[in-house]
């Protein structure tokens, strides 16, 4: 796998893109840079990570026709992989909150962007975004229930080597056949918990997440014993206000 690591750049998703586009794409192709100043979240969110203390890096796969029907199939695996990789650091309590947020406890420390790579309707490929918060120990008020890795385990860590590692294993997820939805069932955020929640329309009710749905919609079981399956941007944990 080719590694470049950048000092600067607004988007490691859009570098890799253009990458893509000269006709320089390897098989698997990473790319990690010290400050990004313009990252992305998925629809149209912004990321913001202080630099030089966050993993802010993308990888890019051209190993991906056995997803072409089911790209959710490639967030869990995504998910499945960066929950791995972080595993060893003893963070506690490492949860997956759908659909791309990972969690310690109740504590934010990182999101995924998926970007199919497309030719007319055929996916050849798949660009995966990572921001991790590593170091950062100041977060914006306004952001409660960010953390980083440093501020629950009180260790620094080295982000180069943590990005090498997660670039492989995301790389690994993305070629494997193999989707092993009850280990990411397993590693679900409040799965067959009791959760308030809202409606994007600003209904309110007590229900339990029962599962996703093939396309990726959140299943959940409301308090009335009704079961509805929603799309993302369309329910929220009260807790979370996102």
């Amino acid at each position: 796998m080719l590694i470049i690591k950048l000092s600067a750049t607004r988007s490691t998703n859009n570098f890799l893109k253009q990458w893509v586009q000269q006709s320089k794409a390897h098989e698997s192709i990473a790319v990690w840079a010290e400050h990004q100043t313009e990252g992305r979240g998925r629809m149209g969110t912004k990321w913001l990570s202080e630099a030089n203390l966050n993993l802010t890096g993308s990888v890019y796969a051209g190993n991906t026709a056995r997803h072409q029907n089911n790209t959710f199939n490639l967030n869990k695996q995504v998910c499945l992989a960066i929950v791995e990789t972080l595993a060893p650091l003893k963070i506690p309590e490492l949860r997956i909150k759908w659909p791309n947020d990972i969690l310690s406890a109740n504590k934010k420390i990182g999101g995924v962007l998926i970007e199919p790579i497309m030719r007319g309707k055929q996916m050849t490929g798949v660009i995966v975004g990572v921001g991790l918060n590593v170091n950062q120990e100041k977060f914006d008020p306004s952001l409660p229930f960010a953390a980083s890795i440093k501020s629950i385990t009180k260790q620094n860590h080295e982000i180069g080597p943590l990005f090498e590692s997660l670039a492989k294993n995301i790389t690994a997820a993305v070629s494997s056949s193999q989707v092993d939805h009850e280990r990411y069932l397993s590693a679900l955020y409040k799965i067959n918990e009791m959760c308030a929640f809202r409606t994007k329309n600003g209904a309110l009710f007590q229900g339990k997440i029962t599962g996703v749905s093939p396309d990726g919609k959140l299943v959940v079981i409301h308090e009335n014993g009704d079961t509805y399956a929603y799309e993302e941007k369309t329910l929220v944990f009260t807790a979370f206000q996102y």
